[in-house]
């Protein structure tokens, strides 16, 4: 994955935090990348809340940076040869202080472990990863809890359209994605496109002698996704091609958890989406539903509605 050189990951002190971590190093050291660690308090904790009669808020802050500090630089010890990795603790609500990171260190990446429930129980989303989706300016990573090995299934959802479209720019930069970390890992690629029925796009292309409309409007499809991948490197790649007849949001999640995805490359921006949102309607609703890891892209010239004071 060699077009991230400024690597942001987001710590927390568990089990898929210290994934994240080693995934973090491992990636920063193929790509010779710069690596921040940070760690977002968003709140004092409880225990230093007896100390705010005799000492400044201000003060407490200092202290719990200093002691959160040294757990994260700690943290990073275990692993080896990590003393150019710079490790940071912000105060503050964690989405906000991370978007700020990015667009003041100018990262291009963030890795950060989900948090939600995932699977029957829940979203596997939480707050911060939504929001992040939705408005960080550079590719977000969020790993699943309990992923503790290398990615072995990974897919690429395409929403391909007449290369002349704006989509294609997009389209490629997952298909970079997901063939590097495809290489990266040592595993099978599976690109995905999910077409519905007849749009405007394709409509005048139909004739109106066709019976098997279905079948001719799928061979549409393929072609514009064959034309697509003229233009990406597939060398040295196991991959699969799948042009699915549904809605993007429920084949996706559902191609996902048969084929035992590890983890889905895709854009976060649809060409059917409002214009001045920050998210494709039809993303989010895929992300509601997704139960793997996700590496999210948005467009260049994306432009987040969070700013730097």
């Amino acid at each position: 994955m060699k077009q991230f050189k400024n690597i942001l990951l987001v710590y927390d002190n568990t089990e898929a935090g210290q994934f994240t971590l080693s995934r973090a190093i491992d990636l920063a050291k193929q790509n010779q990348a710069k690596l921040t660690v940070i760690q977002v308090i968003s709140k004092i904790p409880h225990d230093y809340h007896m100390l705010s009669t005799s000492v400044s808020n201000n003060e407490i802050s200092k202290l719990v940076s200093k002691e959160h500090t040294l757990l994260l630089e700690n943290a990073v010890a275990h692993f080896p040869e990590t003393s150019h990795i710079k490790c940071k603790v912000i105060m503050g609500r964690e989405f906000i202080e991370i978007i700020k990171e990015v667009l003041r260190n100018k990262h291009d990446l963030v890795i950060k472990a989900a948090c939600g429930l995932g699977g029957r129980l829940g979203m596997l989303f939480g707050s911060t990863a939504m929001h992040l989706l939705r408005k960080c300016p550079c590719p977000v990573w969020l790993i699943k809890p309990g992923q503790t090995h290398a990615f072995r299934q990974i897919m690429a959802a395409v929403d391909v359209a007449p290369l002349e479209n704006d989509e294609t720019v997009l389209n490629t930069q997952i298909m970079e994605l997901a063939g590097s970390l495809t290489r990266m890992d040592k595993g099978n690629l599976h690109i995905v496109h999910a077409w519905n029925w007849v749009t405007p796009d394709i409509q005048h292309m139909i004739p109106k002698d066709i019976v098997n409309v279905p079948e001719q409007i799928k061979n549409i499809h393929a072609g514009w996704l064959e034309d697509l991948l003229q233009q990406c490197d597939l060398q040295n790649l196991q991959y699969q091609k799948h042009v699915v007849q549904g809605r993007a949001d429920e084949i996706i999640p559902d191609f996902a958890e048969q084929h035992q995805i590890d983890i889905v490359v895709m854009g976060t921006l649809s060409r059917t989406g409002i214009p001045g949102f920050f998210i494709g309607n039809t993303a989010e609703k895929i992300l509601h539903r997704m139960n793997c890891s996700v590496l999210a892209v948005k467009p260049d010239g994306f432009i987040s509605p969070v700013l730097l004071d």
